[in-house]
């Protein structure tokens, strides 16, 4: 036994350990040779799969939406290897899922006879275990293609020459454990959170687009849609501060008394964080991301007549200003008051103080609120050497301009999407944050419903007004604006839309990823670059935005694209048919530069290689290509 743990340790085969339970087992409980006896093994069980350790999300940094300078990403380099701790990782979890959950499933058969557990109990378990094994498989087939099928627990032997079963049948048993949990399980449980019909449902609906099974993703999501359960959140910026929502379909809560977060993003906000808090801003949003935003018209700002390149938040969709934080421009037509009713804040709280209330909505922070987050005013324009504080109402050092702090601002934006009040504080809680992650909504079914339907050439004016028409309207609820009716066109037009609507609604919910991977556009978009503006800053940390004898001719550069209106973009890019901004020009033009460069082989990196630890103890396993 001490030399299987030893293999089952460095070899990582999923095999040895779906056999060997004792490095399997949740601490609290005991060997599955004396468990399953009572409702409370199968639930501690159950819960424990339950983990959004089970659930992967893809990273955020392995798309075009993040800008991060502190990684260069295996996604867009293409440099994964068979001993990436990625593969690895991904492929052991999701294996260990399916090991527990077919001991479960194997345990339930005798359980109507041998525990007192009631036929409704048992029928839950039996469901949730069927969920467990159907999106593990599902994301195994999604990642790495051929993988081992075993539909019942292999013995040891039976481990060790396993070989790789087609794609096509893993995924139809990936199918078959969704519905049957469908079919199991209820529409949603009282005070907890646990698989429910509708998840599985959803979960097949991801799936079965993803590999292109239009018609099963359809009818999955009629059948979700026809239920009822879930609705659109009203206000798109509020969905993702709060901690539940009726359009979440699966989702992990995290606990700020436990110190539990659920998402790699909640568990470094230091890096999406302001430095004027202590952040460092290594992670962004991407210039490709906000140039992607279409206008208030319904049109690509390459096409738009409404957008103006020197003043590129104004006219565009309400979720840009949502999920990436804006800041005043100097060719904004509200600079000038911007900039005066700033000078004088100190006089307003003079006039408030002597119980002039009425100055109060003249204060920069009630006048512009869209232009302060984390209790600060963010202006990263390279001359804002200073920014108001809204607590004590000075004027403090920006440690977000390029005129006073070398490392700031290094593509100009940061994140706005799920910053809360929390975040203000995230230093005491080391550098965590404790939102609940959208792992599945009611939107991305919509979203995914009409793509179906647009692929099969089945999509209608009711499909699109029951769908995207519905998301865009949500998105402009509360602006006071009428939202881009999306009205029947061409197949290739409606997938471009769609594209596009896709991009500007999940960002930073781990969904981008895999959609470069099912549009099959990954190797167009990896084979750019990152970009962002030039490592020039004023010199000094107490440069006063005025003196130009002492700053460099690179830090000359970005002054000059401020003034004149190309900072931190500047000029208009062209947009593809898949919704994809050429930026390239901006680094010609001086505007920004290039971070690294991608890579991605089309031949090679839409699969994950299957783990080397995994081929060394079973000669039976091939690889993928090109690993």
């Amino acid at each position: 036994m001490r030399n299987l743990k030893f293999i089952a340790t460095a070899a990582v085969t999923f095999i040895i350990i779906s056999c060997a339970d004792l490095d399997l087992s949740p601490l609290s409980e005991g060997s599955s040779n004396n468990w399953y006896h009572d409702d409370t093994e199968y639930l501690m069980s159950l819960n424990d799969l339950m983990r959004a350790d089970f659930y992967p999300i893809d990273s955020y940094p392995w798309d075009d939406d993040v800008f991060s300078r502190n990684s260069q990403e295996e996604t867009k380099n293409g440099n994964m290897t068979s001993e990436s701790g990625t593969a690895k990782s991904r492929w052991l979890i999701l294996y260990k899922a399916i090991a527990r959950s077919l001991r479960i499933l194997n345990n339930l058969q005798t359980a109507e006879t041998s525990t007192d557990i009631t036929p409704a109990n048992i029928r839950q378990y039996r469901g949730e275990a069927y969920f467990h094994l159907g999106f593990s498989y599902a994301m195994l087939a999604t990642y790495y293609g051929d993988v081992i099928l075993d539909k019942k627990g292999m013995s040891l032997a039976e481990a060790y020459t396993a070989s790789r079963s087609p794609k096509r049948e893993v995924l139809d048993y990936a199918y078959e454990c969704l519905d049957s949990a469908a079919e199991l399980l209820s529409d949603s449980y009282t005070g907890q959170l646990r698989p429910t019909t509708g998840a599985a449902l959803g979960f097949k609906v991801r799936f079965a687009l993803f590999h292109k099974d239009y018609q099963k993703a359809i009818d999955a999501a009629e059948k979700l849609m026809n239920a009822g359960t879930y609705s659109l959140e009203p206000n798109y910026q509020e969905l993702f501060q709060k901690p539940y929502s009726n359009e979440l379909i699966f989702y992990f809560q995290g606990n700020k008394d436990l110190r539990y977060y659920c998402a790699d993003l909640y568990g470094s906000v230091n890096n999406y964080c302001l430095r004027q808090i202590g952040g460092n801003c290594n992670r962004g949003p991407s210039i490709q991301l906000v140039c992607s935003y279409l206008c208030t018209d319904g049109l690509p700002i390459d096409e738009s007549p409404l957008y103006d390149p020197k003043n590129f938040w104004a006219n565009r969709d309400p979720r840009l200003t949502y999920t990436v934080q804006s800041f005043m421009l100097k060719h904004d037509p509200r600079y000038s008051d911007y900039i005066w009713t700033r000078q004088h804040e100190k006089t307003y709280l003079e006039l408030i103080a002597k119980g002039q209330a009425n100055y109060t909505d003249s204060l920069l922070e009630n006048k512009y609120p869209e232009y302060f987050i984390y209790g600060y005013e963010y202006v990263p324009g390279p001359y804002d050497t200073k920014c108001l504080n809204t607590t004590t109402h000075n004027m403090d050092r920006n440690n977000d301009s390029k005129g006073s702090n070398e490392h700031a601002a290094y593509q100009g934006f940061i994140m706005k999407k799920y910053v809360t009040n929390d975040w203000t504080d995230y230093r005491s809680v080391a550098s965590h944050a404790y939102n609940t992650f959208p792992y599945l909504r009611y939107a991305e079914i919509l979203m995914s419903y009409v793509e179906a339907k647009n692929e099969l050439g089945q999509c209608t004016q009711e499909i699109l007004d029951n769908t995207i028409n519905k998301i865009r309207e949500r998105a402009y609820n509360g602006t006071g604006l009428v939202y881009p009716y999306v009205e029947m066109a061409s197949q290739e037009k409606l997938r471009t839309i769609i594209r596009m609507e896709r991009r500007m609604e999940f960002p930073f919910e781990g969904i981008r990823y895999r959609d470069l991977l099912r549009w099959r556009i990954a190797e167009k978009v990896f084979n750019t670059s990152e970009y962002q503006l030039s490592r020039a800053w004023s010199g000094r940390t107490d440069w006063d935005g005025k003196d130009m004898s002492i700053v460099s001719d690179a830090f000359k550069v970005l002054l000059k694209n401020w003034d004149e209106g190309n900072y931190p973009i500047g000029g208009i890019p062209q947009i593809d048919e898949d919704g994809l901004p050429d930026v390239e020009y901006m680094v010609e033009e001086g505007y920004q530069t290039r971070f690294y460069q991608y890579r991605f082989d089309k031949d090679k990196n839409y699969l994950w290689p299957i783990p080397a630890s995994d081929l060394l103890v079973n000669d039976n396993l091939t690889q993928n290509p090109g690993y």
